[in-house]
């Protein structure tokens, strides 16, 4: 049999909602020379059944069976078993626009490269995304360096083409990590020194799934992924210190010190901003860890990080839920209403702050609507109808204050409330703010006495 030019290598754990959507997109590439394998994780559903029947119809689809072991020794036993002169990973759910198999294959070969670097696009089912900006840099570059410090934040191992002979005499296998074992996976491969180039005419899509449809690993909250995310930083940095060695020491400095800034960078958006997600752990163990590195990376990048992400005072965090219950930098007051305020609820503590108190009548949390999962979160408020607009005021605690009527709000709204510096005027407020906030009706308050 003639060698595949490329391996396409796909993990899959009860998978059958999307695999048959992601293979059919393969077979669509119109790619002479396709291998893809399956490698079923030990599913409970019938994603081996599914995956079969394709393998049935396409010799390029190989399906292998495995007792559940995670995603990384699934492709590990992919890259065992591809025979292509190329390796792609993929996971079950995602896809490639069209000619993206073609375009990273020609540019391999055109330009003798171990890796390829394509462009990055989120989709879900209500259409395509934003393209990845990192991405879109390193696809744009001819020729990358491998200390090309975008690379530290382009992990994601789906817009990437390998030499497989390369990659398997390196010896770089997926370690066993629950969270950022992509980023292991690439950072230690690319510290042998790889020839890498881009290619901008090719674009992996990757999905973003919905609560509805489950949440992925990376959308999830809790000390254990927490901790995961950051073994695999270690082994991210532990490579690089002796790959770095001959490096002028400025450059060496800087290099190893943004790999301190991505990790606190991941650690304040996945985790410490999501706190009313996770568990009481993720909270203590994020803040200890946020505050290690900021005394280890270099003083730009800490500076950028305070002031990027003042509204958490990163300098001293919280590091409990009950501590930032207690420290809002916003209130917000949710009147009595006869409408569904349950989204509302829902979209305000999908935020991207943590640091603020929902303040809401009795009415509203005895309704039907309202999200169990949030009645029992210490920053919840909760007062008696009557006289309640005075007792709200009179118990708020955030520095600022804002009305809102239930409506969908945009993620970005309790950050913007709490970086306004002054008390804007009503008209602007009614006329700008709803386009950014998606209908939030603010009413801004700045230092109210108690």
């Amino acid at each position: 049999m003639n060698e595949p030019r490329i391996s396409v290598i796909i993990p899959a754990y009860n998978s059958s909602a999307f695999i048959g959507e992601t293979l059919d997109n393969l077979l669509g590439q119109g790619f002479d020379g396709l291998e893809v394998i399956v490698v079923n994780d030990g599913s409970a559903d019938n994603t081996a059944d599914v995956v079969a029947s394709y393998a049935e119809k396409h010799g390029c689809i190989r399906l292998i069976n495995k007792p559940n072991g995670g995603v990384s020794s699934a492709r590990n036993v992919g890259i065992e078993e591809a025979r292509g002169k190329y390796i792609c990973f993929q996971d079950a759910d995602d896809l490639y626009a069209e000619g993206t198999l073609k375009a990273i294959f020609a540019t391999a070969e055109e330009k003798s490269a171990d890796v390829v670097i394509c462009r990055l696009r989120t989709f879900n089912e209500s259409g395509l995304g934003k393209f990845n900006a990192f991405s879109d840099k390193l696809a744009s570059m001819s020729r990358i360096d491998p200390f090309d410090l975008q690379l530290l934040w382009n992990f994601l191992v789906s817009n990437k083409l390998y030499r497989r002979s390369r990659l398997v005499e390196s010896g770089i296998r997926f370690p066993e990590s629950r969270y950022s074992e992509e980023g292991a996976f690439f950072m230690s491969y690319v510290f042998t020194r790889p020839e890498i180039c881009g290619c901008f005419g090719a674009t992996a899509l990757y999905r973003r799934h919905t609560a509805e449809q489950g949440l992925s690993v990376s959308q999830t909250v809790n000390e254990g992924l927490a901790r995961s995310f950051c073994r695999s930083m270690d082994i991210i940095y532990d490579a690089a210190v002796p790959a770095t060695e001959d490096m002028p020491d400025d450059k060496r400095a800087e290099y190893l010190g943004e790999i301190y800034y991505k990790k606190a960078y991941v650690l304040v958006s996945q985790f410490y901003r999501l706190m009313w997600h996770g568990d009481d752990g993720s909270v203590s163990f994020c803040a200890d860890e946020i505050s290690r590195l900021l005394s280890l990376m270099p003083e730009g990048r800490r500076d950028a990080m305070l002031s990027s992400d003042c509204d958490l005072h990163l300098d001293s965090p919280c590091r409990t839920k009950h501590e930032a219950a207690n420290s809002p930098g916003v209130s917000i007051i949710l009147k009595p209403t006869k409408k569904d305020a349950g989204g509302f609820v829902s979209g305000i503590y999908a935020q991207l702050s943590p640091m603020f108190e929902l303040i809401i009548p009795q009415s509203i949390f005895e309704s039907d609507g309202f999200p169990e999962e949030y009645r029992g979160c210490e920053n919840l408020v909760v007062l008696p109808d009557k006289g309640f607009s005075a007792a709200a005021k009179k118990a708020a605690k955030g520095k600022r204050i804002t009305f809102g009527r239930p409506v969908e709000t945009d993620l970005r709204m309790i950050r913007l409330v709490y970086k306004l510096k002054t008390k804007l005027p009503a008209a602007f407020v009614d006329t700008f703010f709803p386009v950014l906030a998606k209908g939030i009706n603010f009413a801004l308050v700045k230092g109210i006495v108690k």
